[in-house]
């Protein structure tokens, strides 16, 4: 099979897209020795499957841990399961369909953990909701350069992410009830990058 050459752009573009969502549903009917009769049944499948994986991968790395220490094995559990994959960290990304009960079930069963989680550490309500945003975004864009190599190669993409994620808790603990929750900064988030100014 011949690779092409393809602009950011098209990468981008909802052709693309389809285009990726036509060879995975290829990959699929092959696979299962059955006929995906659609693009939007392939997503529904990929997104149902990606969800019960996520799931069962955080509640691994939650597993002995609570509040705070929960919450950052569950984030490096995230971006371990894009790296791995991509396709189906990408479907759950997606907006649940609303003509499909079990995508907004397997939907709803990883924000009730993920909520469960944030309440562990004092956020609830809208911070909660705003701290499931802000994760998930922090997750899918690290995640998404890193593949794509787009970062500066003076530092680990590890250091990085651990200076991320530093800075999500710090920021996140701000928002909860109280000062006793507060996660206080454990590491200096740019220590290991080296600055191009020196």
């Amino acid at each position: 099979m011949q690779m092409q050459n393809c602009s950011v752009e098209e990468i981008l573009s909802r052709s693309w897209d389809r285009k990726i969502a036509h060879d995975l549903l290829s990959e699929l009917e092959a696979y299962t020795g059955e006929r995906l009769s659609a693009t939007a049944e392939m997503r529904r499948f990929l997104a149902c499957k990606g969800y019960r994986d996520l799931l069962e991968r955080l509640q691994l790395a939650r597993n002995g841990r609570t509040s705070w220490n929960a919450l950052r094995s569950v984030a490096y559990a995230m971006r371990e399961y894009a790296l791995e994959s991509p396709a189906l960290s990408a479907a759950t990304f997606r907006t649940p369909v609303s003509d499909c009960p079990e995508w907004r079930e397997a939907h709803a069963r990883l924000c009730e953990f993920m909520r469960g989680l944030f309440a562990e550490c004092g956020l609830n309500g809208g911070e909660a909701e705003l701290a499931l945003c802000t994760l998930r975004s922090l997750v899918r864009g690290f995640v998404v350069h890193e593949v794509m190599g787009s970062f500066v190669a003076t530092f680990s993409y590890t250091d990085a992410f651990e200076a991320a994620v530093q800075i999500f808790l710090s920021g996140m603990s701000t928002l909860s009830a109280g000062d006793s929750a507060a996660v206080p900064v454990q590491i200096n988030p740019l220590k290991h990058i080296e600055r191009s100014t020196k």
